[in-house]
């Protein structure tokens, strides 16, 4: 799917795809980053950046504040990662849909969200999950607000795939998803304008 093609179809469905930040994003939350859009319909759209951890912040961290001792989350949650600034007050947990909870949806490709406010419960019930990875905050688009950023080419949409997703989160997930479709990130980085 590319730029063009979103531009003719107004009611493009990005649920499950990635966005890519380009250069002409100015904000630093966003520069090099990679959000997983887990909603997007005619009302606007929601996703969570999946590359870009919170430094010196983890599962143990929060566990040993809150006086719980509990290994088996630790082992299974050992990093967060920034979702956005929205919401921050909730945790929002990509994972894949072997375990569903009252509050998980499915994405699509056996990858499901669930959004809390109840991080030790959630961590403990969907424990069974194999992949998994938990977000703090997101971002969230008003109606037609993110196919405008993507006709200003502020993003640049990709499938997603499980590798991306979950993968190494100390690999720059953001050079390597340019290099998946083709392009060398360092390149595009040196070109502005319009694609």
């Amino acid at each position: 799917m590319n730029n063009k093609n979103m531009r003719n179809n107004k009611l493009t469905n990005l649920t499950g795809y990635i966005l890519l930040s380009s250069p002409n994003i100015m904000s630093n939350y966003l520069n090099r980053s990679m959000i997983y859009i887990c909603d997007h319909s005619n009302d606007g759209a929601l996703g969570v950046v999946i590359n870009k951890l919170i430094p010196d912040m983890n599962i143990s961290s929060i566990l040993q504040r809150l006086n719980i001792k509990n290994e088996q989350i630790m082992d299974s949650y050992p990093l967060i990662y920034f979702g956005g600034i929205e919401e921050i007050d909730k945790c929002f947990i990509v994972h894949s849909d072997e375990c569903m909870i009252k509050y998980s949806q499915i994405i699509n490709n056996h990858i499901a969200l669930t959004i809390s406010d109840n991080f030790i419960k959630s961590f403990t019930e969907l424990n069974e999950s194999k992949r998994k990875i938990v977000c703090i905050g997101c971002y969230t688009w008003s109606k037609n607000q993110l196919e405008n950023e993507i006709a200003l080419n502020y993003w640049i949409p990709i499938p997603a795939d499980e590798a991306l997703i979950f993968g190494n989160p100390f690999v720059d997930k953001w050079s390597k998803a340019f290099l998946k479709i083709g392009m060398n990130s360092k390149l595009f980085l040196n070109q502005r304008g319009n694609a």
